[in-house]
């Protein structure tokens, strides 16, 4: 009888000692838990408000540095062509950062702003007839004006004068009319051209909340910086007090 006794008292105690074991265990997970669900909100909150910062003030960085490219062309700042780019977006499928860049690149060899805005017309009509990407396109008429070679004879657009002329500008931009002027203009007026007019309004939305945003966004993004090397910090104090506690029991 007495063995049995010590034995049910013996088992009593294991019991109680694991039943303990087992509590200190779930509150140490609970402590854990809450502790990983605030940090992770407030993780992945920062990530989407930096993610969304972040891509307004990309589009108002493109829009930049097209502008840069063309002042640096011209060695000024030309709102003539700027608003160009501007009219000519609302009229074809093509982003004002895109037109920005064909002035640009003509504008390396051409300053005349009159003749660069006729070059460039004749460039989206181009791109547009022969499925070219704008930049390609941009730089064979650049290359065409600027150089005594034709880069555009394979297309069957004869070019004639001077390099950098009047007489060469004139003759490239009226063959491209005659083959395929109207081209940039006609495919904005289908469905999918519709869609990329209005993608193109929504990033001209974007590139002006960028610029709006950029001073806040830095102080935010400086914010999120300290705050994400503090939550690290309590994530290690966490992890220790919790290997801690397992220690001890």
């Amino acid at each position: 009888m007495a063995n049995q006794k010590v034995n049910i008292k013996v088992s009593a105690q294991g019991a109680k000692k694991a039943q303990g074991e087992l509590k200190s265990v779930s509150g140490a997970i609970s402590k854990m838990g809450k502790a990983v669900g605030v940090a992770s909100a407030v993780y992945f909150g920062a990530r989407g408000l930096i993610s969304g910062f972040s891509s307004v003030i990309r589009l108002a960085g493109i829009q930049e540095q097209a502008e840069k490219k063309l002042e640096v062309a011209l060695g000024k700042t030309s709102k003539s062509l700027l608003n160009q780019a501007t009219a000519l977006q609302k009229m074809t499928t093509f982003g004002d950062e895109a037109i920005i860049g064909v002035q640009a690149s003509i504008g390396a060899f051409i300053k005349n702003e009159d003749q660069i805005k006729k070059a460039t017309k004749a460039t989206l009509d181009m791109a547009v007839a022969m499925g070219m990407d704008l930049k390609s396109a941009g730089d064979l008429v650049a290359k065409t004006l600027g150089s005594s070679t034709n880069a555009m004879s394979r297309y069957g657009i004869e070019v004639t004068g001077a390099v950098g002329s009047t007489e060469r500008l004139e003759s490239l931009t009226k063959n491209v009319a005659n083959l395929f002027g109207g081209q940039a203009s006609a495919q904005a007026e289908t469905m999918a051209g519709s869609l990329e007019i209005s993608k193109n309004a929504i990033s001209d939305t974007g590139e002006a909340l960028g610029e709006l945003l950029a001073p806040a966004v830095i102080h935010t993004a400086e914010a999120v910086a300290f705050l994400s090397i503090k939550l690290t910090d309590g994530a290690k104090f966490i992890g220790q007090l919790i290997g801690g506690e397992k220690t001890a029991i």
